[in-house]
């Protein structure tokens, strides 16, 4: 109830005031523009820290990582003989870090031998076409991690039918010899205590899953599960980066690993709306994987077996399980718990379905169920509340950081197009100052601009993202790719901003929302190319 309160609260209040106190909000706003520039100036910068990671790291051979770790003297020797050529300062430092990390490690004792992990791949699908289904595996396919130490967990659902079942007959005589394991799973329809939700369908996956390692006498510390879409493709060096990554950091299992999601699949299909919205999701990721205190999981991520059986698997009532199982997890284990950044991308479908006007409003849907994360606040409260292990410093910086971030994506994009000219429709007259009056809007809009300056790195950032146009789309194309840009406030307002009211006004009148399953509609042949992927170091 609080989000949606203090959003209409917000509304409301700036409308009063600007009647009856059109110099204070004046000086709000031009306040508020301020700070909101300073916060484009910081976004900016975690922004370029991260697409440099992940050029970096998309250079690395991690499967040869991998393979050093059996060997960390010299392991660390061969990395300060790289240190030594760095060709920028930016790649120095990233193997200086990595070499104080291994003596670390190797002062606690090395790292476990990577041949003992094991991966199980949940990749949950509804009524998924084929072509999707297929990409996705065909990339897992592809790795250079060992496939016998790879399990596919391709989980259905019940009420998908007969056509849902004989494509998973399909995929599993495909490449159910390339894995360790295929496994197919049908999930229940209509089980006691759960909703139509992922989480319902990856958690009885996972518990199947987990039944035939125990049976293999695997340690679940030594697995690592990792939570897909149906359409999450993933670079060859994917699992090998993941697994390097599990085994390099201090008390493993009590951390999730996040990569950063592009939404390149079908990018030259969809809609220039539904582009922006999706690239903005990427971008907001990358922003968040540089400041690893904030980050939480989100639509494909992994995590450790054994904190899964801690915490019972998924919530399966709940639409947002790709969050809150972290939230689960840092009450669980009383705070300490966090998200490791794997800088990295993997790659998903933009929403694309029959018509230009369905995948606007498919937009919309799938925003505001992204924006129902909100139900994890007063989850999260309530929980830090009955703990008493938890820091109070932590209880309150975890609880403003979940609540400030909802209540900005809500009400920042609306605030900055309206507020400015509020006071000067409901209040001219009692402005007394005349100057004031007829400069708000000039002052404010320069500070604006110098914010939207910005945005010329972030086209520059999408394009280096962009995979390579499709022979069969015009070279104009491109231009549109460019033009698009003008839309952002178009789509801050009515695909970011909306929607987050429509998730925090129906959770603040006690209204349930069912969890909707993205169709995923391609028009032509998938041939995702994966950004930061070049030569091996």
């Amino acid at each position: 109830m609080v989000p949606g309160l203090l959003t209409w609260s917000t509304f409301l209040v700036s409308i009063v005031a600007s009647y009856f106190s059109p110099v204070w909000v004046a000086f709000f706003i031009i306040l508020f523009d301020v700070f909101w520039l300073f916060k484009a100036v910081n976004i900016a910068l975690h922004l370029v820290y991260t697409h440099r990671k992940l050029q970096l790291h998309g250079a690395y051979d991690w499967r040869l990582r991998l393979e050093g770790l059996g060997d960390l003297p010299k392991f660390i020797r061969t990395l300060e003989q790289q240190t030594a050529i760095a060709p920028t300062r930016v790649a120095r430092e990233d193997l200086e870090d990595e070499i104080t990390r291994l003596r670390r490690l190797k002062a606690g004792g090395g790292a476990p031998d990577y041949h003992t992990l094991f991966h199980i791949v949940l990749l949950p699908t509804v009524k998924e076409p084929l072509e999707v289904l297929r990409t996705s595996i065909e990339s897992y396919r592809r790795s250079d991690f060992p496939l016998s130490r790879i399990m596919i967990v391709l989980a259905c659902e019940e009420r998908s039918g007969q056509a849902a079942s004989q494509i998973a007959d399909r995929l599993r005589k495909e490449f159910g010899s390339a894995f360790g394991h295929f496994l197919v799973t049908v999930h229940p329809d209509g089980i006691a205590g759960e909703a139509r939700t992922k989480g319902a369908n990856i958690t009885y996956a996972a518990r199947m899953a987990a039944e035939m390692v125990k049976g293999q006498e695997i340690k679940p510390e030594s697995v690592l599960v990792s939570a897909f879409d149906a359409d999450t493709v993933v670079k060859p060096g994917y699992f090998s980066q993941l697994s390097y990554t599990y085994l390099t950091t201090p008390d493993r299992t009590r951390a999730s690993y996040q990569p950063v999601p592009v939404y390149n699949n079908n990018v030259w299909e969809a809609p220039a709306v539904n582009r922006l919205v999706a690239i903005n999701s990427s971008f907001w990721q990358m922003v968040e994987s540089s400041r690893p205190d904030r980050l939480v999981t989100f639509s494909s991520h992994s995590m450790s077996l054994s904190a899964l059986l801690d915490v019972n698997f998924w919530p399966v009532d709940v639409v947002s399980e790709d969050s809150q199982i972290f939230w689960r997890c840092f009450l669980k284990y009383h705070g300490e718990y966090r998200t490791i950044p794997l800088f990295s991308v993997v790659s998903l479908d933009a929403v694309v379905l029959d018509s230009y006007m369905a995948s606007l409003v498919g937009q919309y849907r799938q925003n505001r169920r992204w924006a129902w994360g909100i139900e994890n606040f007063p989850y999260l409260l309530t929980g830090m509340a009955k703990d008493p292990l938890i820091p109070r410093w932590k209880k309150y910086l975890y609880g403003y950081r979940l609540l400030e971030g909802h209540y900005f994506w809500a009400t920042a994009a609306l605030l900055i197009a309206f507020l400015g000219w509020l006071p000067l429709l409901l209040g001219m007259g009692r402005i007394e100052n005349q100057v004031l009056a007829l400069n708000l809007p000039k002052v404010t809009g320069n500070i604006m601009t110098l914010a939207t300056l910005f945005l010329i790195l972030n086209v520059a950032l999408y394009f280096n993202i962009l995979p390579e146009r499709p022979r069969h789309h015009s070279k104009w194309k491109f231009l549109g790719m460019f033009l698009q840009w003008l839309l952002i406030p178009i789509s801050q307002i009515f695909f970011a901003a909306l929607p987050a009211i429509d998730a925090q006004t129906r959770l603040m009148l006690g209204r349930h929302m069912e969890f909707w399953v993205t169709p995923k509609v391609r028009k032509e042949p998938s041939q995702p190319m994966l950004p930061f992927n070049s030569q091996r170091l």
